[in-house]
């Protein structure tokens, strides 16, 4: 059974799902052979994990994405309708291999090395996003990420504007970011790592001053709020009016696996609920933080309650 919310979406998530394979070593790598260690597999993929935090944390949420027809595909959908997403308008493509991410981990948790295959994304159309304009229209607000293809994303903005719905923008990486480069004016929220804002921005990031200016940078652009995150150093963030830092919690990395989407999460959740963006910075670092210390992509128990109980004053 579901555990979380039904009923008609407030959220609408679209981009990828996939598989995640990490694997820890419990010390240096020796080249050309096996390695003993740990490994984990779990449903992954950036827009899936926004959206299974975001029903964890209690909001309705629906996923627009691609899954395989074979039993990965199958299992990466069921796994995500219990969290309690709505997965109805997933489409099921039996010509596609499952989307899968692969992470080396090292023995402090430290990502080594990541290999992403989320091809499958590419079936995500302007066919496909018209087919659900009615969901997008109904919307409080609509999160995509830098993983759809950029016609797919222009219709997204086109309907969502038009209905006067925001849409929050999740880069992922260095080359999906660079496709939305030019396109960052029309999003309520970019959140960015610090090499995605570097290359949307033009901006240099080696400090928190820095962090700032990028941020502004992309305010000025047009997005509304641009919200950038720095690992070990923290969160910065800005609107047309303010601008801060938040400091990152010191804590012991497990997997560094899915924390953005889960600060990315947080900040929707608050935005929603009209909470100063200060507050809601402070909730995303929290919500990142929880994730760092698990080996879940997305973690089991993440509750509001869990959220409140370390945020950063």
């Amino acid at each position: 059974m579901p555990t979380g919310p039904v009923g008609p979406a407030e959220v609408v998530v679209i981009g990828a799902a996939c598989l995640d394979v990490k694997g820890r070593l419990p010390g240096a790598a020796l080249a050309g052979t096996s390695n003993a260690g740990a490994v984990r597999i779990s449903a992954g993929g950036c827009a899936r994990n926004i959206a299974e935090n975001l029903a964890r944390l209690g909001v309705a949420t629906a996923l627009l994405s691609v899954a395989s027809g074979d039993d990965l595909g199958t299992s990466i959908v069921r796994q995500t309708e219990r969290a309690g997403v709505d997965m109805d308008h997933v489409l099921i493509d039996p010509a596609q291999r499952a989307a899968a991410y692969i992470a080396l981990l090292g023995d402090h948790g430290q990502l080594l090395l990541g290999v992403d295959d989320t091809v499958a994304v590419e079936a995500i159309t302007p066919e496909y996003i018209t087919t659900h304009r009615r969901l997008l229209q109904g919307a409080r607000m609509v999160v995509i990420d830098a993983n759809v293809p950029l016609p797919a994303g222009r219709t997204v903005l086109e309907i969502c504007a038009a209905a006067d719905v925001p849409v929050a923008l999740d880069p992922v990486a260095y080359g999906p970011a660079l496709r939305y480069r030019d396109a960052i004016g029309q999003f309520a929220l970019v959140v960015p790592n610090l090499v995605e804002a570097e290359v949307l921005s033009g901006v240099t990031i080696t400090n928190v001053d820095q962090g700032i200016r990028a941020a502004r940078a992309l305010v000025n652009r047009g997005a509304r709020i641009a919200i950038i995150t720095m690992s070990a150093t923290g969160v910065v963030y800005a609107t047309a009016n303010a601008s801060g830092h938040v400091p990152a919690l010191q804590v012991e990395i497990v997997d560094p696996t899915g924390a953005g989407d889960a600060l990315t999460a947080a900040v929707v959740y608050a935005l929603l609920n009209e909470l100063p963006l200060d507050e809601a910075v402070r909730l995303g670092v929290s919500a990142a933080t929880l994730t760092l210390d698990a080996a879940e992509t997305v973690r089991q128990d993440l509750s509001l309650e869990s959220l409140y109980a370390q945020l950063v004053i």
